[in-house]
């Protein structure tokens, strides 16, 4: 039986989201911009929450959000492989890897793992990932990384978790370092509510997509087939985009049009992704057997 993340959009709407953002840490540092002008900038930007994470340092900004934007409280973990830990109101980086996506979770929050192919390919090992478990996924794009040196993609390590029967979901980050970097990568998340338990319920559902600059406008399943669109975020006459079908075996099937769609054939899992003509690219999650996950 096969689970689509995409089947509860109803009474909801969708929050651009950035998870990955330092700022208010002083000249030399990667959070060297103020606080609140990093915030100006993705209210600006329209962003329906966003994530102070600095690293190995907890930054209070619950009181900065207002009704237009939903702060939500995060460190980021840089104790050897870096990570992201989600709604906890203190750093843990005198943890363990391990311990700290533990104790994330009994406050009620979630870790991504960071930039996995940072400076080279499997800056995040493989063997350390997979002797982890916990975490809420990976960042499948951080745009950070473009600008400096490694792939700012994981796909591959995406693939990799996946293949292994771990569920794990793809996040879009802009990592945000200087004012340039600001929109270039995010989440886009299905939400209930415009809070962080609205975000964390959408996040264990999977009911969110990374992007670059492209949304989804539905992903659907039905007599084992799956459908899906993509579109721009604002009013354009262009509709049109790549598709790709990614399995555990690889590359399933690719299109070209206004939608796509493909006749599951047996894999554990299939996940959508999109590009359009100027580049932007959006992940889904994957569609997959309940089975083949332990769910």
């Amino acid at each position: 039986m096969y689970h689509n993340p995409y089947e509860d959009q109803s009474g909801g709407s969708w929050l651009k989201t950035n998870f990955h953002t330092h700022a208010g840490t002083g000249a030399g540092t990667c959070g060297r911009n103020p606080i609140d002008a990093v915030v100006d900038i993705y209210r600006e930007l329209k962003y329906g929450a966003l994530c102070i994470s600095n690293h190995d340092t907890y930054t209070s900004t619950a009181a900065l959000g207002g009704e237009s934007m939903c702060m939500i409280q995060g460190v980021e973990y840089s104790q050897g492989e870096h990570m992201l830990n989600i709604g906890v109101n203190e750093s843990l980086h005198e943890l363990p890897h391990q311990e700290a996506i533990d104790e994330t979770a009994k406050q009620n929050g979630f870790t991504i793992l960071c930039h996995p192919n940072w400076i080279h390919r499997q800056y995040w090992p493989y063997q350390k990932i997979d002797s982890l478990h916990g975490y809420a996924g990976i960042e499948v794009v951080n745009m950070l990384i473009c600008r400096l040196s490694g792939s700012g993609l994981a796909t591959d390590t995406w693939d990799h978790i996946l293949s292994q029967g771990k569920l794990a979901y793809g996040f879009g980050d802009d990592d945000f370092h200087i004012v340039s970097d600001a929109g270039r990568g995010y989440t886009d998340i299905y939400a209930k509510q415009n809070n962080f338990e609205g975000i964390k319920e959408a996040i264990d559902a999977g009911r969110f997509v990374a992007s670059t600059g492209i949304g989804l406008e539905y992903l659907e399943l039905a007599g084992g087939t799956i459908k899906a669109k993509a579109k721009f975020p604002t009013e354009t006459y262009v509709d049109k985009f790549e598709y790709r079908f990614i399995s555990e075996n690889g590359l399933a099937a690719k299109s070209f049009g206004e939608t796509a769609e493909y006749k599951m054939n047996g894999e554990n899992y299939i996940r959508v992704e999109a590009t359009a003509e100027n580049g932007a690219m959006l992940f889904c999650q994957p569609v997959y057997k309940k089975a083949f996950f332990g769910k």
